[in-house]
């Protein structure tokens, strides 16, 4: 195997031979892509015919390094689960170069020095770029404000208390305010946890069945509507983490028709799953919102396809085995899906030609970049060159012990997607690589350790 870091290590590098996907031109073209310093330097079509170094892309699909708007990644405090390193590994085998972190670790990540932490963690692992979200509330406990404008200083991209709705409207409505000033983002969790309360899975016929308690549509749907009517109070930015009910992609339509600053997500296991899919109280499909029937799932759809929900993001949410392996009920909700995200979408939307690759490509890097207001997620001159390359016709079997990732809890256990990564570079460097040597697959991560990286 040609030793690509060594190539990278000299900082100006062609990549060649490669399908350039570009998710805001929306077109995909032969050609080749000029990094130096880091950065994209230059996006060439047509054959190369240049001198320098070279990297062969071997006809692969290149595309902007994924960026995942809601990752869970459980340091500090439930390092069993994950750390930053090795949801730094999954992401980077996945393609994902920028992450969002959820605050809900223990301790919560409420303050300044925590972002700060979690920020120091991430250049040490050196494999992606992680962007701490901060807890709305002290404690995330819905009761008092934390210092948002000391996480902000220290490098907070949005605030969230992801993993429990903020129950206090007024407090709510405060920190949409408050959020104004700096013109971040509030991530909802949106959840009426009266509704919810006790709920093992959706409200219907195959809960009635199981003899499961449900948690209904609902649930979302009320708490989507009062967030965006503060939305509209305040004029804050509002995002909505993963949405799981067609009610919900209704409310943001009509958000957005208002001309709200109002955003949406939703996630793969969504996309591919439903409530059947726990007929055999599989605890590994148990989440929050719980999946949901297959009219949800084509809303789902149907709201990626108009551009009524902006992008799809994981939720990645490891737990350990022990954690899982227990009674549907008593086990804990949350799926993993960092690995896995690139090739489920391509598999639900790309290959029954719903959306075309540059479109779906766009769902998972410039239109979350545009979310959050970073540079990351395009292939423009000047661009950091955060980067994946993968073939996205290459078929492969889901197996959650095979994966980077501390917890193997992933949904798609056993399933057959199509697309896979088979580099990812950050910041110029290839951090991940897949390929074949002697006749067997084989795996490598070199993380980017270089100070003008830059990475977190």
């Amino acid at each position: 195997m040609k030793d690509w870091s060594e190539i990278c290590k000299q900082g100006e590098f062609w990549l060649t031979k490669v399908k350039i996907v570009d998710p805001e031109a929306g077109r995909i073209f032969e050609g080749a892509v000029k990094v130096d310093g880091g950065l994209i330097a230059e996006v060439r079509e047509g054959a190369f015919a240049g001198e320098g170094k070279i990297l062969d892309g071997e006809g692969l699909h290149l595309a902007p390094g994924l960026i995942d708007l809601h990752v869970h990644l459980r340091e500090p405090g439930y390092e069993e689960k994950e750390t930053v390193q090795t949801g730094a590994m999954s992401a980077a085998r996945g393609g994902v170069t920028t992450l969002c972190s959820m605050p809900n670790t223990n301790p919560i990540c409420d303050d300044g020095s925590k972002v700060a932490f979690i920020r120091a963690r991430a250049r040490q692992a050196g494999l992606c770029r992680v962007l701490p979200v901060g807890a709305i509330t002290r404690g995330s406990d819905g009761k008092q404000l934390a210092d948002l404008g000391e996480m902000h200083d220290e490098g907070a991209i949005a605030f969230s208390d992801d993993g429990w709705p903020v129950a206090d409207a007024g407090i709510m409505r405060r920190a949409m305010e408050l959020s104004r000033a700096w013109d971040l983002l509030i991530m909802s969790h949106s959840e009426e946890a009266s509704l919810s309360r006790g709920g093992q899975m959706h409200e219907g016929s195959v809960s009635s069945r199981l003899g499961l308690e449900g948690i209904p549509r609902e649930s979302e749907e009320i708490a989507v509507e009062r967030e965006v009517r503060l939305a509209k109070m305040t004029g804050a930015k509002l995002h909505i983490c993963h949405i799981s009910s067609g009610g919900s992609v209704d409310i943001i339509r009509r958000a957005k028709a208002e001309g709200l600053r109002v955003t949406g997500e939703t996630t793969p296991h969504y996309l591919l799953l439903d409530h059947s899919h726990v007929s055999t109280y599989d605890s590994h499909k148990k989440m929050n919102p719980p999946l949901r029937e297959k009219i949800d799932q084509e809303a789902l759809v149907q709201g990626l396809i108009d551009g009524t929900l902006d992008a799809v993001a994981t939720d990645h949410a490891p737990h350990t085995e022990i954690e899982k392996n227990v009674e549907f009920a008593y086990a804990p909700f949350g799926v993993t899906g960092l690995e896995t995200s690139l090739s489920a979408v391509i598999t639900r939307l790309v290959e029954p030609g719903l959306l075309d690759l540059p479109a779906a490509v766009a769902l998972m890097s410039s239109k979350p970049a545009a979310i959050i207001g970073v540079e990351q997620g395009r292939l423009v001159a000047g661009a950091p060159a955060d980067l994946v390359l993968f073939d996205p016709t290459e078929r492969w079997t889901v197996r959650g012990k095979e994966t980077a990732s501390r917890s193997d809890n992933t949904p798609f256990e056993g399933m057959e997607l199509t697309g896979r990564v088979r580099a990812t570079f950050l910041a110029g460097r290839p951090v991940f690589r897949r390929y074949e040597e002697d006749g067997e697959s084989r795996e490598s991560f070199t993380p980017n350790l270089a100070k003008e990286a830059a990475i977190a």
